[in-house]
């Protein structure tokens, strides 16, 4: 058996040159407008092109300001949901020539309820309230609730600096963000060949602005249409310049493949469905449908959201963080059916509604789906610096565990109060469903071919609580983008 060096020691093994390039930032801005509201301009689009350049989307953010011009009855303080910046975008799609490309509809409640507290790690969290004030949280453990108090409501405070030192948007403030762009044709990990694209048909990126009341919380009352502007944007793009003869070989190769230049990533599905609150049905199975039809679904991510957050003390959904607000249903088990095959055959332990330690213990299996579902299962610190026993499906009511059995809040928990100080900052569901994880092969499961229907399949102990809930869920599926010798972007999935 041959021996060979390991690389510690093999100083042959030198780093080969590239191809001449150098790496440029450019600013791209909106082409319809300077400044964007929720009931005025409140689509912003923003065009990339370059005759010489890729795009690196990993390294490119955006960056604007937001401005708050509340003039309604009073002074209107917002205190912004976790999710940081994104809470300004509802809507996030990528086009060229009027196909749409990519589209994560609920994109700011999929990173405030599901993305951010799963993936994040403490150093990116406390890096989170400096380029795009997100809250720190409460990453030390320490059961102080104090720090997010706003007005005596649930929410945090718009964080500016570190934990417990934040501060909140009052009228006339503005403040700065920069943010990445979580989006299909923008999250894969090949630099984009913009020169093969037709320069009079950019690729374009579509922002749409959600209304204000969505963004957080509303210290003091509703706010005034419009009361949230969006100025100074652009998109900071990290360009590689290359010169004519690699482009060449784009060409070339592009021609080699039948016309077609392609790229492989991944992509989200966004779907909801209705399930009443209160005393009908009882306990049992409660079946949701996910209408989705794709070659390769990976995983698939869900969080119920309170449809009325209807508590006495509350003046309205202004007073509430509703975009990564989640509750358990009072779940005894989750599973997914498609077509006649379910996944896992054995179904997913959840929280139920047992009051007290016992459900306290029950959460770990739906943990660890999540982790697995998100890649982070093996980390030494899978579900981030985010989840913890006050944080992952928690009562409102209590730092250490469920009170009654409402379902709303986590593990049990009576309807929202509007005294409560504590947190439930994440309370997602996911299944991971590719046969190899995350891995460069198609692994997810297949409900195209066949026209398979998918259900996802909640077992409930009593009912799902007092509220009636929509259940959101985001399908990530594998995705091929192609780059046509026409000009054209187009796509398959």
């Amino acid at each position: 058996m041959e021996r060979k060096l390991p690389s510690t020691i093999a100083f042959d093994d030198v780093l080969p040159l590239s191809v001449p390039a150098q790496a440029r930032r450019r600013k791209f801005y909106p082409v319809n407008g300077g400044s964007f509201t929720s009931s005025g301009n409140s689509e912003i689009r923003i065009p990339i092109s370059s005759t010489n350049a890729l795009l690196d989307c990993e390294h490119s953010y955006l960056d604007f300001t937001i401005t708050n011009n509340n003039d309604g009855a009073g002074a209107r303080t917002l205190s912004l949901d976790t999710g940081g910046a994104a809470m300004l975008f509802s809507r996030v799609r990528i086009e060229q020539s009027g196909r749409i490309l990519s589209d994560t509809q609920e994109y700011n409640r999929l990173l405030a309820s599901v993305i951010n507290p799963v993936s994040e790690t403490r150093g990116g969290r406390l890096a989170g309230t400096i380029k795009d004030q997100t809250m720190a949280g409460n990453i030390s453990g320490v059961p102080n609730t104090t720090p997010f108090a706003v007005a005596a409501r649930r929410g945090h405070r718009l964080a500016l600096s570190s934990q417990g030192g934040g501060t909140q948007l009052g009228a006339g403030a503005s403040c700065r963000f920069s943010m990445p762009l979580i989006t299909g044709l923008f999250t894969q990990d090949k630099l984009l060949p913009l020169p093969l694209v037709d320069k009079t048909n950019p690729i374009t990126i579509v922002l749409n602005i959600d209304l204000d009341e969505n963004l957080g919380l509303w210290a003091g009352g509703a706010p005034a249409a419009g009361g949230i502007a969006i100025n100074q944007i652009s998109y900071n793009a990290q360009l590689v310049e290359v010169g004519p003869d690699v482009i060449s070989q784009f060409a070339m190769m592009r021609d080699m493949m039948g016309g077609q230049l392609a790229i492989s990533g991944h992509d989200w599905e966004h779907n909801s469905a209705f399930l009443p609150g209160g005393a009908p049905g009882g306990g049992g199975e409660r079946i949701v449908n996910i209408p989705i039809r794709k070659r390769s679904i990976k995983s698939l991510f869900w969080v119920a959201n309170s449809d009325d957050m209807a508590n006495t003390g509350l003046a309205g959904i202004y007073e509430i963080y509703n975009k990564s607000f989640g509750g358990s249903c009072n779940m005894n088990s989750y599973q997914i059916k498609v077509g006649s095959v379910t996944y896992p055959p054995t179904p997913i332990q959840g929280p139920g509604a047992s009051a007290g330690a016992p459900s306290q213990t029950r959460r770990g299996e739906c943990l660890q789906e999540l982790t697995k579902a998100m890649g982070t299962l093996s980390f030494a610190a899978p579900s981030g610096a985010c989840l913890n026993t006050l944080t992952y499906i928690a009562d409102e009511s209590s730092n250490v565990g469920p009170t009654t059995a409402s379902g709303d809040n986590g593990v049990g928990g009576a309807p929202l109060a509007a005294t409560s100080l504590t947190p439930n900052y994440c309370s997602a569901f996911a299944l991971d469903l590719e046969a190899f994880q995350h891995t460069a092969v198609e692994s997810g499961v297949d409900t195209e071919t066949m026209a398979l229907q998918t259900n996802l399949i909640i077992d409930v102990d009593g009912t799902i609580g007092a509220e009636d809930k929509t259940i959101h869920s985001w399908s990530c599926y594998d995705k091929h983008y192609y780059f046509n010798s026409d000009g054209s972007v187009t796509m398959s999935d």
